[in-house]
């Protein structure tokens, strides 16, 4: 394992909370930083948290201080529930390319950066392949504002690789997440007491479980692996299907067909 030192954006998000919890447990992490605007939500040992909004300048400090090769951006909002259209473009888009800058510089000891992404880049059209492979792009221009938060994200991450070639980046594009402490569009559609599907319309979904997400978040620390990731379980469900298999009642209705979607991934 090469990250000794390693910063986490984000440490309130549950992800982020997750990761720190996983890291610090080992003896082989030196130091583990988390930096977020809000404090964490889970039990930390010995995560040290810094309260900091998302300057670049205020980052590179901590970055240089500490001596950190490793940072972990976990902030991105893939949820349109969660914030406004204008804070979650502030967060997703400007709050990235502020990380991304406090890691740049010629003297810069930030050797990896981990970003974590969203399956919302491939965005929900109609006449989409089965599957979409990493090496495959958007066939259609983003049509809702996280989707363009996140292709505006994750180019800013590419243009930072480019210009950084001795830094491992990895970009990890996560499916919807599912788990028992997980809250989201997604989980409150099933918690309904009667899930509503459109008649005629059952499209596919793909999911990942949490413990799965945020061991992804960890393997990506502990390994060097630069480019784009996909992270989701095998194969896809049709919603009807996957919303008996949680125990839900359906009851099909009418309705106009968007050829968009409104749920999200994590």
């Amino acid at each position: 394992m090469t990250s000794k030192r390693i910063l986490i954006t984000g440490l309130s998000t549950y992800w982020g909370g997750r990761l720190a919890q996983a890291l610090e447990q080992d003896p082989a992490v030196e130091t583990v930083i988390g930096v977020d605007k809000r404090p964490p939500k889970v039990a930390l040992e010995r995560t040290e948290f810094v309260r900091v909004e998302d300057h670049h300048s205020l980052i590179r400090r901590i970055v240089q201080a500490a001596e950190i090769d490793t940072v972990v951006d976990t902030r991105l909002v893939a949820d349109a529930i969660v914030t406004s259209p204008r804070l979650a473009h502030e967060n997703n888009v400007i709050g990235t390319m502020n990380v991304l800058a406090a890691c740049s510089g010629p003297d810069s000891c930030v050797r990896k950066v981990v970003f974590k992404s969203s399956a919302r880049y491939y965005g929900c059209e109609q006449d989409d392949p089965a599957f979409f492979t990493e090496a495959m792009r958007r066939p259609k221009p983003a049509r809702t504002g996280i989707e363009r938060d996140v292709v505006e994200a994750e180019s800013a991450v590419r243009e930072f690789a480019e210009r950084n070639p001795g830094t491992v980046v990895t970009t990890l594009r996560f499916a919807n997440g599912l788990g028992p402490a997980v809250r989201t569009s997604y989980t409150r559609y099933l918690d309904l007491p009667l899930i509503p599907t459109i008649l005629g319309f059952d499209p596919r979904h793909q999911f990942l479980h949490e413990d799965d997400i945020a061991g992804v978040l960890e393997h990506a620390v502990r390994t060097d692996l630069a480019g784009v990731y996909n992270a989701a379980a095998g194969g896809a469900s049709p919603a009807a299907r996957f919303a008996r298999g949680a125990g839900c009642a359906t009851r099909r209705t009418l309705g106009e067909r968007r050829r968009n979607s409104s749920t999200s991934s994590s």
